[in-house]
Order: C-alpha cells, then structure tokens, then sequence
C-alpha cells in the first residue's frame, strides 16, 4: 500500500495526489466551510487551500484507515474544532494587544519634546521628608547628610527617619546627623513592612502633621536626593497640585547587566509614560520614593494602605477621589537597584504580587467612577492595573512576531501581519534611544541599552504570571542596600 507524504505547505494552494485507501470517499469539511481534502478509490488529483492543521487530518486518515467514514468524519471535526477555537483565541489576544499598542503610543506620543517648567515660586511651603528604614547603617548616613543640604530653607523643612524594626546603628547615625528619629518595633505575629512603619509614625505626629507641615515626601533609605527637590516641591504646591511624583532614576545603573535593565527601562517610563501623561492631564503613577503629598489630602485619603506596592494602592485612593498624580520632571531621586539577578526577581515579584493585589481591589471601582462619572482620568487609572505591563506586552509581541515568520500560523488565521507588530517594536526602539539621549545623566551605549533591557523585560514575563497565582503571599521581603556613595559622585544637571 503506498503512502505518501503530504504534498503542501500550510495556508497555501497546491495541487497532489490522495492516497488510495478504500472504496469510500470522504469529504471534510473546515471550519471556514471550504472543501478541505478529499480522498477517492481512483487517488484523485485535488487543488485546494490548505489551513495549518491539514497534517493532522491527512495522518487521522492513515491511522483510521481501516474504520468507517462516519468514524474519521467525527474525529477530524473534533480537530476541526480545536481548530476553530484555537483561530478565535488567537484573534483576542492579537486585537487585545494591538488595542494596548495604540493605547500606549498615542500616550507616548506626547512625551517628545523638552518638558516646560513651572512659575518659580519664593520659598513658602513647609515640608516634612520621612524615611522609612530598616537596617539601613550603611547606607542612611548618606541621605541625611544628603537632605540636610537642600537648597532650600532649613528652617521650612525636617527630616525623619523611620527605624522600622531596626535592629542596627541605623537610629544612631540618623540622629547624630540631625535627624528625627522614631523607633517602631512589631509585637510577635505582627505583620511587618514599610506601610505600617508610615502608619505609626503619621500617629507619632498626630496634628502637628497639618498644624506645623504644608507637604509630606517621602524617600527609600537607600536614595540620594538632586538639591533642587524642595524648590520644584514648593512650586507644584503653590501650583495648585497635590501629590506630586519627582524623576526616578538609578545611582547605580553601570554595575552589570541588571542594574543597567533596571536603569534604561525607568529613564523610558518616565517620558513615554510618566511625562507624556502629564502634559495630557492624566494621573501620573507614583513610584514608592521622591513622591510629595499635600498634608491636606493626606489627611482626608488617609493611610490604608496595607498592599506591597503601597504607593500604587495610595496612587489609586487619590484617583478615586478625583485627585491625580502630577509629574515633576526636574527633580530626580536615585535609587539603588540590585546587582544580584535573584534579588532583583525578588524584588519585582513582590511588585507583581502589589500589582495584582491593587488591580483587584480598585480595577472595578475606578471604571465605575468612569461611567458614572465619565472620569477618563479614572479610565486610565483603570487601564494602567488591567495592563500587563508594557514590559510583558514588548515580550509578547516579539514572540509573536518570531512565530509568525517561523510559521504560518498568521497567515492560517487571517491575523495581523507581522509587519505591524514590527512596527510597533520599533517605535519603541526609536524611544529607548531617544529617552537615553535626552534624560540619561550616566551614559549607556545603546547596544547594551537595548539587548539588556529586552532580556530584563523577558524575565518579567514568568513573574507576572507566577505572581498572580501566589498574590496572597504578601510577605514583606526587604531588598539590602550597600552603596554607600554621595550625590556628589553623580553627575547631576541642576
């Protein structure tokens, strides 16, 4: 009996011979309703569009050669039908990341362009900058020292730090530079973590929070501070905002390949997503440090937040409340990133985890706000937790791309072409490198630039997804920080 080998390539029209294998002739029958194959007792010549699946009805045919029609009819409709739904499933998730696309870079399109300043304002404001720390001797001295230089009035400001759990020299040297140092300790089975230090400290303070304070910023232990921070603090207040997110950026991004990940990716937030929102209006998000609040809204929105990414959950009460984030493009807070590739995946799980947490706990109440009251600012809010992240978008499209070349399974789909996906990677090629050029204080060659921010977006992908199935581990694990270096060793544009 002879077999051959199935003479076609998938989604294309050729012309062969069927296999003789009975006196039955079986037709099947696709899920666009096109004759799909045929095989006669005569091995009939045929000429017809193959989709991607036909191999599998062809060897089904091999197998079952012996069985009746009927019998092989329902297998292949069984195959067809997987088929069907694979083809749908597939449209979704192409027209749901082209929907993100278009989203994202009508956004982004606004953050070409030199940013414009505020109105200089003398002077006024009273500030309080608070420090939550745990363990951090080695690095807290430096950022003390770091704030108490504020070009800025010292009689309008005063800085704090939050021992949360100390069990190092941490309050020693805070306090023996000047600062005010409030020790917090957890009771066994307490839950422990950065926002309930906050939550004891704003009790510490009680009113004179209101009383003797105009702003509340905020600050990781690990940061150093541009001495220009209060002044654009003072005029965004004075400016009518109430919270107010400044440039995050990193003190080590040359350490290796994560750091500089790490370091590229915030510098193309920041004006693809972060400036370009500003300028249209919309909530900004605030990033954990360098953020200031009004002492008037931090009282009426509280501090509940109980989530790990608490300046998400706070950014998002704020939006409910009809107040966004503003954006400060001019003053900068270096963060310290971790060299480690394992801490650095710690670090973003616990992110992921925060995300997660936060998206389902306000995704539902910020569309609400949108309908009932056709806040857009709510819509984006909405749409920031619901995105995966323009990191795992990135990461899918290029997947999506590579297995549209190497196969034909557009083609087979009458999905979009891959030249628009292509498309859309390169727009966001040509940003990366913009956003290096124009913001970067620590120059990063482009090449390394780009191959090591795909590769750290990549790694993103799987801790996404297992963050969503372990979002109830809300353990608080502490990132350790050791770079002990002043702002005078960062280049630094004033």
């Amino acid at each position: 009996m002879a077999v051959h080998a199935p003479l076609y390539r998938a989604g294309s029209r050729i012309t062969g011979a069927a296999p003789y294998h009975g006196r039955d002739q079986v037709r099947l029958i696709g899920s666009q309703g096109n004759l799909i194959a045929t095989w006669g007792r005569m091995g009939l010549p045929f000429s017809i569009p193959l989709p991607i699946h036909i191999h599998l009805l062809y060897y089904i045919r091999l197998f079952y050669r012996y069985q009746s029609s009927k019998e092989i009819v329902k297998r292949v409709e069984l195959v067809m039908n997987f088929e069907y739904a694979f083809g749908v499933g597939l449209t979704f998730i192409q027209y749901l990341l082209l929907f993100f696309w278009a989203y994202w870079m009508l956004i982004s399109l606004f953050g070409f362009g030199k940013p414009k300043r505020l109105k200089e304002h003398k002077p006024l404001k009273r500030f309080l900058l608070m420090i939550p720390a745990h363990n951090e001797e080695a690095v807290i001295g430096h950022l003390v020292e770091n704030l108490h230089n504020m070009d800025y009035p010292k009689e309008l400001y005063e800085v704090c730090v939050i021992a949360d759990g100390c069990k190092d020299k941490t309050s020693e040297i805070a306090e023996k530079l000047g600062a005010t140092v409030i020790e917090h300790t957890y009771l066994p089975g307490e839950q422990k973590g950065k926002p309930y230090g906050i939550k004891y400290a704003i009790e510490q303070y009680g009113d004179m929070l209101i009383d003797d304070f105009d702003g509340i910023a905020f600050f990781d232990a690990d940061n150093l501070v541009s001495l220009n921070y209060l002044r654009e603090m003072n005029n965004h207040l004075l400016n009518g905002d109430q919270l107010i997110q400044c440039y995050l950026d990193s003190k080590n991004p040359n350490d290796n390949w994560v750091t500089i990940g790490y370091s590229v990716s915030y510098i193309f937030m920041n004006r693809s997503w972060q400036l370009a929102k500003s300028r249209l209006g919309l909530g900004n998000a605030i990033g954990g440090t360098g953020f200031c609040v009004d002492t008037t809204l931090f009282k009426t929105i509280g501090w509940t937040a109980r989530s790990l990414t608490e300046d998400l959950e706070f950014t998002m009460q704020c939006l409910l409340e009809g107040v966004p984030a503003t954006w400060c493009h001019f003053a900068r807070v270096y963060d310290e990133k971790p060299e480690s590739f394992k801490s650095s995946c710690i670090q973003r799980l616990r992110w992921a985890r925060g995300h997660w947490d936060v998206c389902f706990k306000y995704a539902h109440k910020l569309i609400w706000r949108f309908i009932s009251k056709l806040d857009f600012k709510a819509f984006d809010g909405f749409m920031y937790l619901i995105n995966p992240g323009k990191i795992v978008l990135s990461a899918t499209t290029g997947l999506l791309v590579l297995m549209s070349m190497a196969t034909d399974l557009l083609d087979a789909h009458h999905l979009i072409p891959w030249q628009v996906w292509m498309m859309c990677l390169l727009f966001q090629f040509i940003y990366v490198g913009y956003a290096q050029f124009l913001d970067s204080k620590n120059k990063v060659s482009l090449f390394r630039s780009y191959a090591y921010l795909y590769f750290f977006n990549l790694t993103y992908v799987p801790l996404f997804l297992w963050s969503l199935i372990t979002m109830k581990n809300v353990n608080w694990n502490p990132t350790k920080h050791t770079r002990a270096i002043h702002l005078s060793d960062i280049e630094v544009e004033e």
